[in-house]
């Protein structure tokens, strides 16, 4: 009896004792170890968007800018327009001075007649109403007056259509309906054609000829271009006249 009263009394204590050991040891949940994943890093903070403000400010520049180029390519438009206008003025003084020889054209620029080509007789003198109409017409081109110009020289041929400043009068007009805004090519070329039908052996059948090949090349008419200003070549040559030598200018750069 005493031998099992000792034996109750060591368990109980062995019990006791490893209820404490127990008690004291850490308990670790390796699952939720296992489980626990790393929290993963914040993504940097977004740049904040551009203000309107900024916006506006830059689309303000913008349309400055453009602007700017705008008005740069409208002077050059009508800086080449003035230039365009100066050459077309400085062509037309040039055949100014060769019309004060109206007249008295020398042996060299009349040209033979080709067979059963016909002209029309000019008369010797003109009269002095005539003198008077025509000069009216020309001084308004020398004070480019362009446009009555063009209406006096209409007018004159209305009344001297035989007259001995008409082959004069339709060269004039070739040449106004070029410079006045707009040109009237087509209206041009009647009046060169005109002329030259009536009057092949005026000593302005060189210059129209040459005029007649431009207007035809600036109508986009090539081929007739190039034909009427070799014909200037092909019949002039060697009479030392400025239309031949233009003519051979304007087939180098042209064709």
């Amino acid at each position: 009896m005493k031998v099992i009263k000792t034996a109750a009394l060591v368990f109980s204590a062995v019990f006791l004792f490893s209820g404490e050991l127990f008690a004291q040891v850490e308990v670790v949940d390796r699952s939720a170890a296992v489980n626990v994943k790393p929290t993963p890093a914040s993504p940097p903070p977004a740049q904040a968007p551009q203000s309107v403000g900024a916006q506006q400010g830059e689309l303000f520049y913008q349309l400055q800018l453009i602007q700017q180029e705008i008005m740069q390519l409208r002077g050059i438009v009508e800086e080449q327009g003035h230039q365009l206008q100066r050459l077309k003025q400085q062509s037309m003084e040039r055949y100014i001075d060769l019309d004060r020889r109206i007249g008295t054209g020398n042996a060299q620029e009349k040209p033979e007649l080709g067979k059963g080509q016909q002209t029309t007789v000019l008369p010797k003198t003109a009269s002095d109403s005539e003198k008077e109409a025509y000069a009216a017409a020309y001084n308004m081109v020398t004070s480019k007056q362009f446009e009555l110009a063009l209406k006096a020289f209409k007018q004159f041929l209305a009344d001297y259509p035989d007259g001995r400043y008409t082959p004069n009068s339709y060269y004039w007009l070739g040449e106004l309906y070029q410079v006045i805004n707009p040109q009237d090519l087509e209206a041009a070329r009647q009046a060169f054609t005109q002329m030259l039908d009536r009057f092949p052996d005026h000593s302005k059948a060189p210059d129209a000829m040459y005029k007649l090949g431009k207007v035809y090349f600036l109508k986009g008419n090539k081929e007739k271009s190039r034909t009427w200003l070799e014909m200037v070549v092909a019949k002039y040559d060697g009479n030392n006249l400025s239309a031949v030598d233009k003519a051979k200018q304007f087939i180098r750069n042209n064709f």
